[in-house]
């Protein structure tokens, strides 16, 4: 328990002083720190990694090819969750915790409804499972990945470049939490995903 505690404290702390900085910086739209959506996103947080955790205990040996297949098959099937999240209207109902704030910021990434982890863990779980690749030996990937999805929430003016085109970046993930456009990028990691679909928009 304290080490989760000392975990949580060392990850909030961390990405409050980089983050911040870094909007401040080079902001998107300029906004005053946002310290109610902080302290939100900071305990929801704390609640979703213990759900997570809880729920992630699964055997770790897996080949680095099928956890290279399992990362793929995982950005697959959380790109079909995402939209049912937000076509669902009962799913609507928990996504909706994570689409509240505007102007996007760094915080938003740690705002999730319990259940709506619960879903993505659950999710993830069973596609790595039948990958042949349990949970635990693609979470090194996975948690850089959850970094990456801070970078990508910031409220930051990041440059256009071809970097778009291969992979999530906050200019394509800014898009998504547009609540006056049609909801569109629901890949999490390769925009690829949304054009083959039909659900890439710049």
């Amino acid at each position: 328990m304290a080490r989760f505690a000392l975990g949580w404290l060392a990850t909030v702390v961390s990405t409050f002083a980089i983050f911040t900085v870094v909007e401040r910086a080079l902001p998107r739209r300029r906004s005053p720190i946002r310290w109610r959506a902080i302290a939100i996103g900071a305990a929801l947080l704390a609640v979703n990694a213990a759900v997570s955790t809880a729920l992630a205990r699964t055997p770790a040996p897996a080949t680095l090819g099928r956890s290279f297949v399992a990362l793929l098959a995982v950005e697959l099937v959380t790109y079909w969750l995402h939209r049912a999240l937000h076509q669902v209207p009962l799913l609507w109902r928990f996504h909706r915790v994570h689409h509240v704030d505007e102007p996007l910021t760094w915080a938003m990434a740690w705002r999730h409804h319990p259940v709506d982890v619960a879903l993505f863990t659950l999710a993830i779980g069973a596609t790595t499972w039948l990958v042949g690749a349990p949970l635990p030996a693609v979470l090194g990937s996975l948690l850089a990945l959850r970094a990456w999805n801070v970078v990508m929430h910031t409220n930051i003016a990041w440059p256009a470049s071809r970097l778009d085109l291969v992979m999530a970046t906050p200019s394509f993930h800014h898009r998504h939490h547009r609540e006056d456009l049609v909801a569109a990028n629901f890949a999490a990691t390769l925009p690829v995903i949304d054009r083959v679909f039909g659900t890439w928009r710049a």
